[in-house]
Order: C-alpha cells, then structure tokens, then sequence
C-alpha cells in the first residue's frame, strides 16, 4: 500500500480519536442531563433531611447523625486502618440497600463522604452519613453487593448516598 494514501487516511482517523478523546466537559454535560433527576431528587432530600432533629452538617455539606457515641473510643486519623461494619442506602427516587459488610482497611481507601465522616467517630460508636453526591461517588456509576448476595445495586452518577456505619475498630499507624 502507498504511504502516502495510509497517512492520507490515518491521520484523520487519529485526530479524531484524539480530539475526541480530550472532550471530558461534554461527556460530563450529557451525564448531567441524563442523571439530573438523581441529583435533583438528592439535593431535595438533603435539604429536607437538614431540617430533622439531630441532624448534624459539616463545611463540606456531609450531613450525619449520632446514633450512638462512646466517649471512651479510639478516634480514627488519617493514615490509620479501621474496621466498620458499613451499610448504605442510595437515594434515587428510592431507596435501595447495598452493603460493604465489614470492612477494614485504610481511611484513604473509602469514599470522600467516609473518609470525612469516619474521623468525627470513635470505636463503638454508631452514625448515620447522608452524603451529597460530591462525596459519594460522584459522576461515576457505582456496581456493589446488595442484601442478596446473588444480586447487585447500581448507585447512578449525581446520586446522594446515606451510609451507617458501624466502627468496630482502629489500628493506629505506626509512627
């Protein structure tokens, strides 16, 4: 085959890919207008959810509630690993459970809204995390383990997230 006609083909082909590829603001618009009931749906249900009793808010728009606190527990810090029994909720014109089971492993490795609400906790203690999509999984689709270990839950882009967590444990980083 004739170079010339390979690259007069190729490099139109290649640019177009590359062009494409580095398009990121539209693929997040489209998953905007696709997802913008979730995320409308989500933001109502915070906001109503801020007017309960009992319901606390962080500077970043996490909003969690004490279940139950034990004054005397080890508090969590970055860079130590914990144990939790986590559960979550996703909010999307329903709620559908989905669960981690027990987890253990580094504050680091969990999602924003967990990494952030974590450290407000103590062993022992019991918090519900209603989490803005931002701190959950953001413009992601999330697959995990339902209730039903034969089955899986979906969490869509733009949807909030409410997690119990359970904190069974913390081994500190040693220093």
């Amino acid at each position: 085959m004739n170079i010339r006609l390979l690259l007069a083909i190729a490099t139109p082909l290649f640019a177009a890919t590359i062009f494409s590829s580095c398009d990121d603001d539209d693929d997040d618009t489209s998953k905007l207008n696709s997802y913008q009931e979730n995320k409308e749906y989500g933001e109502k249900f915070l906001m109503e959810k801020r007017t309960e009793e009992g319901i606390l808010e962080s500077s970043t728009g996490l909003l969690f509630k004490v279940n139950t606190f034990n004054s005397k527990g080890i508090r969590p810090e970055d860079g130590d690993t914990i144990y939790a029994v986590v559960t979550g909720n996703k909010i999307e014109n329903k709620q559908n459970e989905f669960r981690y089971d027990t987890i253990k492993g580094p504050m680091q490795g969990q999602v924003k809204a967990l990494t952030e609400g974590i450290k407000y906790m103590t062993v022992g203690s019991d918090f519900d995390f209603y989490s803005p999509y931002y701190l959950a999984y953001g413009t992601v689709t999330y697959e995990g383990m339902s209730r039903d270990p034969k089955m899986t839950v979906t969490v869509n882009p733009y949807s909030a997230v409410k997690f119990n967590v359970k904190l069974l444990g913390v081994k500190k980083l040693d220093k």
